[in-house]
């Protein structure tokens, strides 16, 4: 297993070369440690370069820009090519036998991350001293988890993290504030990522002398708060949407009463914010009680967390100073007038374009064409194949064009697998989507680069009008204007039409968001896009600048008629999820009704005709919103046959009845006549 050790640095003279020579001193060797400079105003740069010249090839040193840590950590990530890496912050330290142990615990998950012990390092009486993890115990009866909600936690140098483990979570959030490596990591634990534990091996997290704050140091700050409330707030709808909300109910509200209380005393709005979530997510007053109750009794039994070192360690830590200072005094004296040159810097792409493709080698041509015909040119493209059984790899070579990167999917798994394939392959700043027989004309990716760049950060999706052509050539202009937040009118009805060609998304949207649901049959992409627009907002180019193709296989008779039925029958399941995953917010915006009305008079389509269905979903419409005309008219669609038969019935008794009682007042012999 390689592993890389990746460092982000931005003016960390007083520290970066113990950090630097404690991961140079692994009984396991790292791979490569990557050094990523943020910029440092110190010596900090000139420090990791020494590195680089003293321990060709296993030193990288990387300068760039970027203001954001998590940024930097993203850079890291993108330049290593090992199966496994750790991010360790330039002013942390490593045991001897930290990445042993952490590459060990990982050879059980390879595709999960693992995690090690860990010790505060703190300066005692001018001696950089090891002293116990501060971090809330983990209860017997929590996972990972709910342990991490609750205050307990493994800090960045005691993770080890899978290539695999860490893409499939959406890379760091570079929005985060505070706590953006407990965000990426329950964002890793929630959907389903394994965490493997060993007590082997020590790292230490630096405690900064007072004066130099970390980020950690900045918590109860109000943009510490308000960072805090927002990575909760992600979790717990991410629990929500994948239906675990109710395992994590109380961990959720326990870390929203823990914001509300170190908010309360200078920032009450924030507080009562807090507190109306911990209520909404919490538990009733007795069920509260009885858990505190159960964690009062178990207080004398609590294990302690793997965090806490195993044996007695020295007062002063020292691992790496004395290689550091070796290597360090050894480059000064080799020192000569030539410099190593300045790396290249890496060039990424300012968009990613990702083309799933599936049997259409035939349309894929003039597809790639409208993309390479931009105006903007900076741009990358992935073809993601779905395992075709026509030849599109061939359609790809024959541009000849660098941009262009053909990747063919392992097994044929949907358009949602091959999409999310190509979010986690992306390198570009922003991402777009474009289906293999649909077109963009020449201005497109221009006219929404542009437009994200003049946005607010609010702004996390930009789309298009578009052109509609059918199979008799006709076509049609939709040209929206609706913009800002569509979240409320998202949940009821798909208002971005398009099919995704005409969406661009900047690409830590995924951090917040993750990828799209697999588990669907249908509606993926209206999926995505409403997880999208509940946290940003929403910018349109109202020109349209896709050509939407609705051409339909051509089928005759019965052939047609159970093609169209599958499709039917593929959207109900699916919109059957989405209202599984969405239900409890179209609720609370008093809007469940009316999805399910749609849903309804999509099962009574002459293609399907599920009386039942509709009937049912009328129903349920109707106990959520009783005076709703829609369901009514839903339901006297579905009793039509009973409803004519009954009218019938009555209008002949009326009828009769009638008749009788004109008889009656007949004189007889009127009657005798007849």
């Amino acid at each position: 297993m390689k592993v890389d050790v990746i460092i982000p640095c931005y003016n960390a003279e007083r520290y970066l070369a113990q950090t630097i020579g404690s991961a140079l001193e692994q009984t396991l060797a790292p791979h490569q440690i990557i050094v990523i400079d943020d910029g440092s105003t110190d010596e900090s740069l000139a420090i990791a370069r020494t590195f680089e010249a003293a321990c060709k090839g296993q030193v990288r040193v990387h300068t760039e820009r970027s203001g954001n840590a998590a940024r930097s950590r993203n850079i890291g990530a993108s330049l290593s090519e090992a199966d496994a890496f750790m991010f360790l912050d330039a002013d942390d330290v490593l045991a001897p036998d930290a990445l042993a142990a952490l590459a060990s615990a990982l050879s059980s998950q390879p595709k999960g991350m693992a995690a090690c012990p860990w010790r505060r390092l703190k300066l005692v009486e001018n001696k950089w001293t090891g002293r116990p993890a501060t971090c809330a115990p983990r209860h017997p009866d929590q996972d990972a988890l709910a342990a991490w909600l609750t205050g307990w936690y493994y800090p960045p140098c005691a993770l080890l993290w899978s290539k695999t483990a860490f893409v499939q979570s959406g890379r760091w959030d570079e929005e985060a504030t505070v706590n953006d490596d407990g965000d990426l990591v329950m964002r890793a634990l929630a959907n389903g990522i394994p965490l493997a534990e060993t007590s082997s091996g020590t790292a230490y997290y630096r405690v900064l002398p007072e004066g130099q704050v970390s980020l950690s140091g900045k918590k109860a700050t109000y943009g510490g708060l308000t960072g805090r409330f927002s990575v909760v707030e992600k979790i717990a709808v991410t629990l929500e949407e994948q239906g675990l909300i109710e395992t994590y109910r109380s961990a959720v509200a326990r870390a929203f009463e823990f914001i509300e209380k170190d908010a309360a005393k200078y920032y009450a709005g924030l507080s009562q914010q807090a507190r109306l979530k911990k209520e909404h997510y919490g538990l009733s007053r007795w069920q509260r009680l009885m858990a505190r109750a159960g964690e009062s009794q178990g207080s004398g039994s609590q294990t302690q967390p793997v965090t806490q070192a195993s044996s007695e360690e020295p007062d002063e830590i020292s691992f790496g100073i004395a290689l550091a200072e070796q290597l360090l005094a050894d480059s000064e004296a080799a020192a000569t007038e030539e410099r190593l040159p300045w790396p290249t810097p890496i060039h990424r792409p300012t968009v990613s374009v990702i083309i799933p493709v599936f049997n259409r080698a035939h349309l894929l041509r003039r597809t790639i064409d409208s993309v390479v015909a931009q105006s903007f040119p900076d741009f990358e493209v992935l073809l993601v194949d779905d395992c075709s059984d026509d030849d599109p790899a061939a359609v790809v070579e024959s541009f000849g064009d660098s941009r262009l990167r053909y990747l063919r999917q392992p097994q044929n798994q949907g358009v949602a697998a091959a999409r999310n394939r190509g979010l986690r392959e992306a390198k570009g700043e922003y991402i777009a989507f474009l289906d293999d027989d649909d077109e963009w004309f020449p201005e497109k990716l221009a006219l929404q680069v542009e437009l994200f760049r003049r946005s607010s950060p609010e702004v996390g999706l930009v789309y298009t009008g578009v052109e509609t052509v059918a199979d008799d050539g006709s076509y049609t202009l939709q040209v929206p204007s609706a913009r800002g937040d569509l979240y409320r009118e998202l949940l009821v009805r798909n208002l971005l039409h398009g099919g995704g060609s005409n969406i661009m998304i900047p690409r830590n949207v995924i951090a917040r968001v993750g990828f799209f649901d697999e588990n669907l049959p249908a509606i993926e992409d209206y999926d995505y896009w409403l997880r999208i627009c509940r946290w940003y907002k929403t910018e349109v180019v109202s020109a349209p600048l896709i050509r939407y193709n609705d051409f339909r296989v051509p089928l005759e008779g019965k052939e047609r008629q159970e093609r169209r039925s599958l499709d039917v029958k593929a959207n109900l399941d699916a919109r059957a999820r989405f209202f599984e995953k969405h239900g409890a917010e179209m609720r609370r915006a008093g809007l469940a009704h009316l999805f399910l009305i749609t849903s309804a008079r999509r099962s009574l389509v002459p293609e399907w005709n599920d009386v039942r269905g509709a009937r049912r979903l009328a129903f349920k419409a109707l106990l959520l919103a009783p005076k709703a005309w829609g369901a009514r008219d839903v339901l006297i669609r579905t009793f039509w046959p009973l409803a004519v038969l009954r009218a019938g019935v009555d209008k002949g008794r009326h009828v009769l009845g009638s008749f009788q009682g004109l008889s009656s007042r007949m004189p007889s012999g009127s009657r005798s006549r007849r």
